[in-house]
């Protein structure tokens, strides 16, 4: 699967509240939503919806009242409602790709924390034909550190492959670091496990932290860069820093998809 364009202005902005370091700092924010087209997608699908580190709330006028939500569980519906109409997207299978931290405190006075974001998968899982993700470095499924059980129509990868409506997708969880923390592993075990995945031939890989990219402002892992450019070209997914050009290309031809804060919609020519 290859981008062909990707559109430099968002086709829609969605408002949202972000945490502040203290109470009462946090402040309203909009997440992006670009639309891309790729060269192909499988036979009965209509779109891809990718994105990650959706780290705020909703706002309180969509509260009403109530305790805000995640907004990775309000997003889910709006896309149904409001941005796949206005894409024309049409009636047939709707995938999802998440590229992990999808949390924040409901207090919104702390930046960095880690929570259960059960509920966002399962709310882009009530709205889609199917998920599948990793897990970002504060993402828990539970009230405790590891993988979930999910099952039916989510799919959790670290390091593994799965192959939903003809696409080999591929999905390494969390970002190097030291071991004892939620979701981190030695930088050499990153690096191998991304390697490993390649030999595989995926279509599409999925982490959340990953590689650099030859582009100001890219930042991200070389280890894991120099690793991709070994192999054939593919699509890689990542999110965990932001990069203000959404999409790069690596020395093998390799694209680099970058939905940190951003949602892209990829439909076929």
């Amino acid at each position: 699967m290859r981008i062909t364009s990707l559109s430099d202005e968002p086709v829609q902005e969605i408002r949202f509240l972000n945490a502040g370091k203290r109470p009462g700092d946090f402040y309203s924010d909009s997440l992006p939503v670009l639309h891309g087209v790729v060269d192909a997608l499988p036979e009965g699908m209509s779109a891809l919806v990718v994105t990650a580190d959706l780290q705020g709330r909703e706002t309180f006028e969509s509260a009403r009242g109530q305790p805000l939500r995640l907004l990775g569980e309000v997003l889910p519906a709006m896309f149904v409602d409001e941005i796949l109409p206005s894409l024309n997207v049409g009636n047939q299978r709707i995938g999802v790709l998440m590229a992990g931290d999808f949390y924040t405190v409901p207090t919104l006075d702390r930046r960095g924390g880690s929570g259960d974001v059960r509920s966002v998968w399962q709310a882009f899982a009530d709205q889609m034909d199917w998920v599948v993700g990793v897990a970002g470095n504060h993402d828990l499924f539970g009230d405790k550190a590891g993988p979930p059980r999910f099952s039916g129509s989510m799919h959790f990868l670290d390091g593994d492959l799965v192959t939903v409506d003809g696409l080999r997708i591929a999905g390494i969880s969390g970002i190097p670091g030291e071991p004892r923390r939620l979701w981190r592993r030695h930088i050499n075990d990153f690096v191998d496990g991304v390697g490993s995945l390649l030999c595989e031939s995926p279509e599409i890989v999925i982490m959340h932290d990953g590689p650099d990219a030859p582009v100001p402002g890219c930042r991200g892992l070389a280890l894991v860069r120099e690793m991709i450019e070994q192999f054939d070209p593919t699509l890689v997914v990542r999110g965990h820093a932001h990069w203000d050009t959404p999409l790069a290309e690596l020395a093998n031809g390799t694209q680099v998809l970058n939905v940190d804060a951003r949602a892209v919609v990829l439909t076929a020519n």
